[in-house]
């Protein structure tokens, strides 16, 4: 039989080893039992305030697109003309970036076609939302 450096076999080795592995291995869930459980990753996460804003500059921009597809031809004007004014306004409180997310999102909601129905809603959560960045802003209008 073949022999290591300490003339034992290979076989007195294994029959060493194997009560030591089998232990291990048979008392291995019982050591992960002792240990505390990690908390969750999303419960840990404090919310990002930077995504959140982000996001709800794109559901704005959004918003303000499908009230412009609610409105007649001779309100489009108009209603473009305050998308363009709140683009401004978020730009030079947010940044150019962020003035973007809007803008995307407002060029996204101009091509989704909105029901007849839905206008009505549409258009007063958009007036209600642009009331509130004017007030967040100090404006009245």
């Amino acid at each position: 039989m073949p022999c290591n450096e300490f003339g034992e076999n290979t076989v007195t080795n294994v029959r060493k080893f194997l009560p030591l592995l089998l232990a291990t291995i048979a008392l291995q869930p019982y050591a992960h039992a002792a240990e505390p459980p990690a908390a969750s990753p999303a419960a840990t996460t404090p919310v990002d305030e930077e995504e959140q804003l982000d996001e709800g500059l794109k559901r704005f921009g959004y918003l303000a697109g499908l009230a412009r597809g609610c409105v007649v031809e001779t309100q489009r004007v108009d209603l473009e003309r305050e998308a363009l004014d709140l683009h401004a306004g978020i730009a030079r409180l947010l940044g150019t970036d962020r003035a973007f997310l809007f803008s995307s999102a407002f060029g996204y909601g101009t091509t989704v076609e909105i029901e007849t129905k839905d206008c009505a809603e549409v258009l007063t959560n958009y007036e209600a939302r642009v009331a509130k960045f004017r007030a967040g802003r100090g404006e009245k209008k």
